[in-house]
């Protein structure tokens, strides 16, 4: 009997080949093999995620685990899998001062955790972080929040967070909806020459939902996190998507291109 509950609960100080909970409260995997941990895609993955969970996502051939209320994937000893990346944020007009959003191209990282932790240039001159810039996050106008996607199929539904005011005659911009950048979802936030996406409303469903022309069958709607999208009739001017940017302390040049070095840091 001491031998079962050893195997089943608590070894305590009973050696052996298996899993076993010791007596200071280590669980020890005694083997010189290997351990073959839950696995499988991501439409698999645990509906109600807690931190500390680990698994192999099939659909990558990445090992992932649960951190800070988000699935990351395990890093391994080579800086980052994506490697520095360039993004050009356009050119000066001698008005803006704002361009973005930032995309490192890395979908656990996307965004630099300070403004020294990217290389900014203005055509061929480096600025310097806290002088010739700062970086901000979602500025100006605020757009309409999406609070979650109703449903996905041929068509797709979106709440929003505050009543839309919107007709079955407008088109959206829809934006920020790719939790995961290889979910359908992400069919969301582009069409064939706009992103964010321009979108067709196909009707008004209530003050807070609208149908949208566009095919998202077989998307994971657990990946979209709450309010991480946002959503505006298609024509107004000067509003900025969900993001963090980098604004500059004066306009640049007409006709300067903006580049952004990312991943360096990493």
């Amino acid at each position: 009997m001491r031998l079962i509950k050893a195997q089943t609960t608590n070894l305590r100080s009973i050696k052996g080949t298996g899993v076993k909970h010791d007596i200071t409260d280590n669980t020890v995997i005694d083997t010189t093999k290997a351990m073959l941990v839950a696995k499988g895609t991501t439409a698999e993955r645990p509906v109600t995620p807690i931190n500390g969970y680990l698994r192999y996502n099939t659909d990558v051939n990445e090992f992932e685990f649960y951190q800070n209320s988000a699935w990351r994937k395990v890093r391994y000893k080579e800086p980052n899998h994506v490697g520095i990346t360039q993004q050009n944020l356009g050119s000066g007009d001698a008005v803006e001062t704002i361009f973005g959003p930032l995309n490192s191209g890395d979908s656990d990282y996307p965004v630099p955790a300070a403004a020294q932790n990217i290389l900014v240039f203005v055509e061929n001159v480096f600025q310097i972080s806290g002088t010739n810039y700062t970086l901000v996050q979602n500025p100006g106008p605020v757009s309409n929040p999406i609070s979650n996607i109703i449903s996905a199929g041929p068509t797709t539904v979106i709440e929003t967070a505050n009543n839309h005011l919107l007709t079955d005659t407008d088109q959206v911009y829809i934006s920020g909806v790719d939790s995961l950048l290889d979910d359908i979802l992400e069919s969301l936030n582009t069409d064939v020459n706009n992103s964010p996406g321009s979108h067709n409303i196909i009707s008004i469903v209530s003050p807070t939902q609208i149908e949208v022309g566009v095919d998202t069958t077989g998307a994971d709607l657990g990946q979209y996190v709450v309010n991480s999208g946002a959503i505006l009739k298609a024509g107004t001017t000067t509003v900025y998507f969900p993001g963090w940017y980098v604004q500059f302390s004066s306009p640049p040049d007409l006709d300067k291109p903006i580049t952004v070095l990312h991943n360096f840091d990493k």
